[in-house]
């Protein structure tokens, strides 16, 4: 379905049976949230196989040494680029000797993102100081993490409003992605899937090329969700 096609409910099930995440994947993961990106995902899922080449499997030495201005051209050529894409690849080889430091002082990118919450990883990797990503920040950390197998939610736009006062209300004010976050992490103890599963499944319900229901503008006459602040308003 839908949701195993994303990749990352399939990638916590290979994380809790043990399995290790080599510094490629990691890299994968990162670029992954790249694109991610203030856009939608469709056309970005029609194409990994290319993005996949286009990024020469992630191999971090081909990468630090390719010119940038090659990858973008190659991403832009297949309509998978985005209004950041520029600085994104130009910070890439500056993000891989980030993973590598990290490598450096833990023995492996594995060992760092598992050894505190992941809203602790997130925020080192996105506003801290000592291993601080460029052009990532909170929300695009969240979605890294989620890409290889940490349990964890991308408290991006869709699900900030879905969640907020005039939808689910599960949170009474306009949430910060932190915010959001938390609510949600809090809302996976009442239910029985795991917190990927729970924030893809929401993000669906909203997202352009996907339910396109609950999203900016919603469409409630084609929604049956009853625990919705809406209603009131039809």
């Amino acid at each position: 379905n839908i949701i195993n096609s994303f990749g990352q409910v399939s990638a916590y099930e290979e994380r809790k049976k043990g399995t290790s995440f080599i510094l490629s994947e990691h890299i994968k993961g990162l670029i992954y949230s790249y694109l991610s990106n203030q856009r939608p995902w469709g056309s970005i899922a029609e194409n990994l196989n290319i993005i996949d080449e286009i990024f020469f499997y992630y191999d971090p030495k081909k990468l630090k040494e390719v010119n940038p201005s090659s990858l973008i051209e190659s991403i832009r050529k297949i309509k998978c680029g985005n209004r950041n894409i520029t600085s994104q690849i130009n910070n890439l080889s500056y993000n891989i000797e980030r993973f590598e430091k990290i490598e450096s002082g833990f023995g492996s990118v594995d060992a760092f993102i598992t050894s505190g919450s992941p809203e602790s990883i997130a925020s080192e990797l996105g506003k801290g100081k000592k291993y601080k990503f460029k052009e990532v920040g909170f929300t695009l950390a969240m979605e890294y993490l989620r890409n290889v197998g940490i349990n964890a939610i991308k408290p991006d736009l869709h699900i900030c409003r879905i969640i907020g006062p005039e939808r689910l209300s599960l949170i009474q004010k306009t949430p910060t992605p932190e915010e959001a976050y938390n609510a949600l992490m809090k809302w996976e103890d009442e239910v029985d899937d795991c917190a990927i599963y729970i924030d893809n499944l929401l993000w669906i319900f909203a997202a352009k090329d996907y339910g396109n229901i609950c999203s900016a503008k919603p469409k409630c006459h084609l929604c049956s969700v009853e625990k919705c602040k809406r209603k009131s308003f039809s």
